[in-house]
């Protein structure tokens, strides 16, 4: 069973939230945690927008 574009993007996704987070737990200042929240919001967003964006007509 093979995963499609948005399957392996959202499995991606999780992978690099997860792991920063385990990062930013371990380092627990306040600005690591900014910074990846920061970060966070503007990755999910990038995604979201790549994945519904309109695929042109040809």
């Amino acid at each position: 069973m093979a995963l499609d574009r948005s399957e392996r993007l959202t499995l991606a996704l999780a992978a690099a939230f997860l792991t920063t987070l385990a990062l930013v737990v371990a380092v627990d200042t306040l600005l690591a945690w900014l910074a990846w929240s920061v970060a966070m919001i503007a990755v999910a967003g990038g995604a979201l927008v790549a994945l519904n964006r309109s695929k042109p007509a040809e």
